[in-house]
């Protein structure tokens, strides 16, 4: 049973294949993005989901990156839900500020699990 595509942007390659594979392991097909180049083709190509987007990142931060992707992703109505070292009143402040869908904060694997659970079983995955 598929339970649906999670675009993953991090530029942190330990972090992005830990994440992705404890997301594999429960059963979502992940797409890996590492950075922010490639992020936009990836939403239209790969017609994710769900979007996790790391915020803590060099040159283009997630937060501005956001920014940039938010009309794709509004659009298909994908939910985008920061990812980050941060701490929760940072994230939730951010969340708020720039109208994201929600907010994980890295290393609380039961919140990942939680939450994008949650924001996927409003998608229909009979594919």
């Amino acid at each position: 049973m598929q339970r649906g595509k999670i675009l993953l942007i991090d530029d942190n390659e330990q972090d992005l294949n830990l994440t992705s594979e404890l997301l594999e392991k429960v059963g979502y097909t992940v797409v890996k993005n590492s950075g922010w180049l490639g992020t936009t083709n990836n939403i239209k190509f790969a017609n994710p989901d769900l979007v996790l987007l790391d915020i803590n990142m060099p040159a283009l931060t997630g937060d501005k990156l956001y920014d940039l992707i938010n009309s794709h992703v509004k659009n298909r109505g994908i939910p985008v839900l920061f990812y980050s070292s941060l701490d929760e009143s940072s994230l939730r402040t951010l969340k708020i500020k720039k109208g994201a869908t929600d907010y994980i904060v890295k290393g609380d694997i039961f919140q990942l699990y939680r939450k994008i659970s949650s924001y996927m079983k409003k998608k229909s995955f009979s594919n």
